[in-house]
């Protein structure tokens, strides 16, 4: 009975994703369990899994996701972009759009490649129609690519936007990177984006995974998430333990780990209090692999209020996570937004 109900849910969520037959199939599932015909329901939800499979699929590249927040999946390879929402303590897909990608196939490596880039982006600016040519159509979200991995890459180019078109037979795979919609699911799509807020994980294929094992890679995340916080704002009694959190092979604007360490000791130094709170918390897993020599990249963002002594400040704070011989450590760490 229970998975009877979750399903339906379910369906009404994505049934305007996949056209009038599923909502039927919704209204006669309504119908059996209002009846109590539960037997009847369960076959009909049997019938109903194996003609839309994607009602029961778990993307992994989203983890996490606060309340009311969606985060988009752009499959470059299927030419897919998945709307996602957290629903029961799962992120599951509530809306699939079709898209358009990059002509030529692969991670964006430099200006003119005309390769559709790989990695956790964020859209920072919108720009109107009336600001664009025609071939934009009714708007377009620019992405901060390249970001803070991307340049640490040495990868080029600019302008990766999601974007619309007036064209409405434009041919699969022929942008020169960007992501292209038609203008009537751009429109659609605007509701769910934020910017600076609005995660788009970008990859080749997506990868799925059970309910079971999201939880779990959550929780050990979550967990690190909060000890890093306490770490630092005890960093005036115990600086050490703050540091065992970062890898030495930390990405860092001050150089090496010994360098940023350096300078991490003088600040701290200045400070007699630290008191940070961390908000609308997402999880979210790069699609790529073996990028700088890890299995997978974990991206951890958040909205933070950083108070002490002498200084304070809001930002919107990107963690790169990764895991070293069992253990997690931040790679990188970057400020996409500071208030």
């Amino acid at each position: 009975m229970k998975k009877v109900l979750v399903i339906f849910y379910l369906i009404l969520i994505v049934s305007p994703s996949f056209g009038a037959t599923l909502s039927e199939y919704a209204e006669k599932l309504k119908t059996l369990v209002l009846q109590r015909k539960y037997k009847e329901a369960h076959k009909l939800l049997k019938t109903i899994e194996k003609k839309y499979p994607a009602i029961k699929t778990y993307i992994t590249h989203v983890i996490y996701l606060p309340k009311d927040d969606y985060a988009l999946v752009v499959d470059k390879k299927n030419e897919k972009l998945y709307v996602i929402a957290q629903r029961n303590s799962i992120p599951i897909i509530v809306r699939i759009y079709p898209c358009i990608t990059g002509k030529r196939p692969g991670d964006k490596l430099k200006e003119g490649d005309q390769r559709t880039p790989e990695g956790v982006y964020y859209p920072i600016k919108y720009i109107p129609q009336k600001r664009l040519a025609p071939i934009y159509g009714i708007g377009a979200y620019v992405l901060n690519y390249p970001n803070y991995l991307d340049k640490r890459l040495g990868k080029g180019g600019h302008g990766i936007w999601i974007h619309g078109t007036n064209n409405p037979n434009r041919p699969p795979h022929s942008s020169n990177g960007c992501i292209v919609l038609k203008n009537k699911y751009l429109k659609k799509l605007k509701k769910y984006i934020k910017l600076f807020e609005t995660p788009v994980i970008i990859v080749d294929g997506v990868k799925k995974d059970t309910p079971k094992n999201i939880l779990r890679e959550r929780k050990k995340l979550l967990e690190f998430l909060i000890k890093w916080k306490k770490a630092w704002e005890n960093s005036v009694k115990d600086i050490n333990t703050y540091f065992s959190f970062y890898s030495k092979n930390l990405i860092t604007p001050y150089g090496n780990y010994k360098n940023w360490k350096r300078h991490k000791i003088r600040v701290t130094r200045q400070k007699t209090w630290i008191k940070i709170s961390l908000d609308d918390i997402q999880i979210l897993k790069d699609g790529r692999l073996n990028l700088f020599g890890y299995k997978n990249i974990y991206v951890i963002s958040f909205l933070q209020r950083y108070m002490s002594n002498n200084y304070n400040s809001t930002d919107r704070k990107i963690l790169y996570i990764v895991n070293e011989n069992g253990k997690w450590k931040i790679l990188a760490e970057e400020i996409l937004l500071e208030k």
